[in-house]
């Protein structure tokens, strides 16, 4: 867990962490400077422990804070042979959205996930499930998941499916649409009111759908979920986003899966969410943000703030 993280539970919930720590006053007075980027999100906060307290305290329980880095995945090994993971936090509010996570049991599933996520192992694409990272802290510097994404961007021949919380990595909307020169057929679900972030994607969108590159897809749920499809045979789901701050500066874990039938499972759930969704057929009805604080809200990340 990083502080990075602690602001984000802030802006996203207008509620404060159970496990607070509280900031340096250079970072409280950075927070105070960007909460336009974040209008009506910010709240007071006088990092009282409570429950959270009692959690670290146990004798069972052991915290590590990750300085040097930001970390967004999500994921639970239990016991060295379970593996929960995807893009689910632990909150209450995450019952009202969409989201996807998966359950993997194996004996000794955890020697390779270990190895994959240190890097002592390359990922291999002809698994039927693979770890796919981004691993920033600790100076590490290893981004695997853009690069592959658009790898499998480039390869899709008839079809992408996309659900995303945020949106606006560009070197993701130029692979689809160069996908669209292809003919590939490419359907983007987003939230009609994203909690954080919703200026910049809807800014992004409207780009995406002037460019021919997408057709859009609304839904009054939460889009919580990272998840592309490709030609319904491959899955990339996990915790990363497809925007700047989840591509380029995040600690993030996705999974890219080509066994039937939990594709076949993912595909499912998709449908269901795209047909109860409504398409954007004017991209004048995505126009309507706010343009300076879309501009704050990509420049923050670019930032790598």
């Amino acid at each position: 867990k990083d502080q990075s993280a602690m602001m984000y539970e802030r802006i996203e919930m207008n509620r404060k962490s159970y496990l607070p720590r509280e900031p340096s006053k250079l970072k409280d007075l950075w927070w105070k400077i960007i909460t336009p980027t974040f209008p009506d999100t910010f709240i007071e906060d006088q990092f009282v422990n409570g429950a959270g307290q009692k959690l670290t305290h146990h004798t069972n329980v052991q915290i590590e804070w990750i300085e040097g880095g930001h970390t967004h995945q999500k994921y639970y090994l239990i016991d060295q042979k379970h593996l929960i993971t995807g893009s689910i936090n632990i909150e209450d509010r995450h019952r009202e959205y969409f989201d996807y996570m998966v359950h993997l049991e194996q004996d000794n599933l955890g020697e390779h996930f270990h190895k994959r996520e240190s890097g002592q192992a390359p990922f291999n694409l002809d698994k039927e499930i693979e770890y796919i990272f981004n691993q920033p802290m600790n100076r590490k510097g290893r981004f695997e998941i853009k690069p592959l994404l658009i790898r499998l961007l480039k390869e899709a021949k008839r079809e992408i499916y996309i659900e995303s919380a945020y949106i606006g990595d560009p070197d993701i909307e130029d692979a689809l649409k160069e996908a669209t020169t292809r003919d590939v057929q490419v359907n983007m679900l987003l939230s009609k009111k994203a909690n954080i972030g919703n200026d910049n994607n809807y800014k992004r969108a409207e780009k995406i759908m002037k460019s021919g590159s997408a057709r859009i897809f609304l839904t009054p749920k939460m889009i919580h979920s990272k998840m592309v499809a490709l030609d319904r045979k491959i899955i990339f789901s996990g915790s990363a986003n497809l925007s700047i701050f989840s591509m380029c500066n995040s600690g993030e874990l996705n999974l890219i899966i080509k066994e039937p039938n939990l594709v076949k499972d993912f595909v499912s759930v998709a449908d269901y969410r795209k047909s109860v969704s409504q398409e954007v057929t004017d991209p004048k009805i995505l126009a309507n943000y706010n343009r300076k604080i879309a501009f704050l809200q990509e420049l923050h990340q670019k930032l790598k703030l």
